[in-house]
């Protein structure tokens, strides 16, 4: 095997060097805070953004100033800071920092997370819960709150805003007011139905806004795999299209008022307009908030000819046309 001549040597040498400096450089813009807690950063009158970064690494609370210089001045970005207090992540890129001193103060701003499928009396139990609002408060502007056009007022609803307030996370102000809270959750619903309705190429209507919805709220409780909810989809306008009852477990479950980890029998008779084991269509109104997949899904279900789907094991449906299919994989599965 021939020797490697000194230039071949240092070429490599050069090269390990400049991969050493890129992962260094990648890791000091991308995770730039030391330490395990989120920092408050304290921006007085003529601070500028390199006198901010200067404090911090005085501070020891950054890894490399010199990195975070050079980034700003290759990316050539003007960094204007306003006074204030905030509220850093440990989790913070360069970008997140510079993104974040250039807005309003942070620090008396909360984060707030409203998971997919959640109901309006979830959302309610968790504002309360994270100090944001009272749990009757929400539910008492929800109630009072002016309907937008494309929802229907119905009396044997239990929320008409069921269904609209979007699933995601929000940056709520310290004493902001549940009304103010159902307001940003209602324009992040028609943001998010415009984004999938350009998604999917499907235009929807406001008269159809709420069937849409209905459809959505079922899915997002119904599915466990985001590729199975347009073929969930498709088995609920099969049933529609042949005016089969929908019996739906989670609608059931939304009628009884309560969580039940089991539809019994008994549970399947309440008298209810939600209930779709005992009357055909759709349910009175939405069963929960669905995020934006369910929407896709509803606006564009896969074709297929299903009427009946099981849950399996590992969380993924078992989809048939045949009653006695379903059945015998019910009990295969045993339901």
């Amino acid at each position: 095997m021939k020797t490697l001549s000194k230039k071949t040597i240092t070429i490599i040498i050069i090269l390990l060097l400049l991969l050493i400096s890129s992962v260094y450089f990648v890791s000091a813009i991308n995770n730039p805070l030391k330490g395990n807690e989120d920092i408050v950063v304290r921006v007085e009158d003529g601070d500028n953004f390199y006198s901010i970064i200067n404090k911090l690494e005085e501070d020891k609370k950054l890894k490399s100033v010199s990195m975070i210089k050079l980034y700003v001045k290759v990316l050539d970005k003007s960094v204007d800071v306003k006074p204030g207090e905030y509220l850093l992540s440990k989790d913070s890129s360069v970008k997140d920092i510079i993104n974040a001193l250039n807005t309003d103060s942070s620090l008396n701003k909360v984060k707030f997370t409203v998971p997919e499928g959640y109901s309006i009396e979830d959302i309610a139990i968790k504002l309360e819960d994270e100090g944001i609002c009272s749990k009757s408060d929400f539910i008492l502007a929800v109630k009072e709150y002016p309907l937008p056009s494309y929802v229907k007022p119905n009396e044997e609803k239990r929320y008409n805003l069921e269904g609209y307030l979007f699933p995601d996370t929000y940056i709520i102000e310290i004493g902001e007011t549940p009304k103010e809270i159902i307001y940003k959750m209602i324009k992040r619903f028609e943001e998010m139905l415009d984004e999938a309705s350009k998604a999917t190429n499907v235009t929807v209507k406001d008269k159809d806004i709420e069937t849409v919805v209905t459809i959505a709220s079922m899915i997002e409780k119904e599915a466990r795999l985001d590729n199975e909810r347009p073929t969930i989809a498709s088995v609920i306008v099969n049933r529609l299209n042949v005016d089969m009852k929908l019996q739906i477990d989670a609608t059931v479950i939304y009628a009884l008022g309560e969580h039940v980890n089991i539809v019994t029998y008994d549970d399947l008779e309440i008298d209810s307009p939600y209930n779709t084991y005992k009357n055909y269509g759709l349910p009175v109104g939405p069963i929960s908030n669905p995020g934006i997949e369910s929407i896709k899904a509803t606006l564009k279900p896969e074709s297929t000819d299903y009427l009946f789907y099981v849950l399996k094991d590992d969380n993924s449906h078992y989809f048939t046309n045949d009653d006695e299919d379903f059945l015998r994989k019910q009990e295969e599965l045993g339901y």
